[in-house]
């Protein structure tokens, strides 16, 4: 997989978390076809390290910051600039998409702890979307009738099924 090719699939699956955590999110981005994200980085040259600030809808104040850290390792002097960064965007929470980070880098996120959420994600955790898998079986929530019609066919109770809590990220 080429370089650029990984950072489209990255930010792609990046900004379908923030969609399915409430954000904001630009529509453009997120439906953005591979040519264009190629176009739009020979304009931009660090167009695709940069993942972008993003407002939780119905609350202005809740503000992320999404880092693309893709070289090296994530370390105490990097992490402080981009916190200096979460505090001029007045954001409470930064999301990190690191391949490595170092025991100094860990040290600062721990003292700022209570400043900040910051998260951290490999890039490997962006590559593969385990939602959109193919070997995810789909998941549907049934109303009464398609439920009782599902069990007469099969010829089982209710508490035989699997139970899948109504807030699983995996139900459309």
């Amino acid at each position: 997989m080429k370089n650029l090719e990984k950072y489209y699939i990255i930010k792609k699956n990046f900004l379908e978390m923030l969609f399915r955590r409430n954000f904001s999110i630009n529509y453009k981005e997120y439906i953005m076809n591979y040519q264009y994200f190629k176009k739009i980085c020979k304009i931009k040259k660090n167009y695709y390290k940069t993942l972008g600030v993003f407002t939780g809808n119905g609350s202005i104040d809740h503000k992320l910051v999404g880092f693309f850290k893709n070289r090296g390792m994530l370390n105490a002097i990097y992490l402080r600039i981009k916190i200096e960064i979460l505090k001029l965007k007045n954001a409470k929470v930064g999301i990190f998409v690191i391949k490595k980070i170092s025991s100094s880098a860990l040290k600062i996120i721990k003292l700022f702890k209570e400043y900040f959420v910051i998260e951290l994600f490999y890039e490997y955790e962006f590559i593969l979307n385990a939602i959109k898998h193919y070997l995810v079986p789909g998941h549907e929530l049934l109303f009464f009738l398609e439920k009782k019609k599902l069990l007469d066919c099969y010829k089982i109770k209710e508490s035989q099924l699997p139970k899948i809590l109504v807030i699983n990220i995996f139900i459309d």
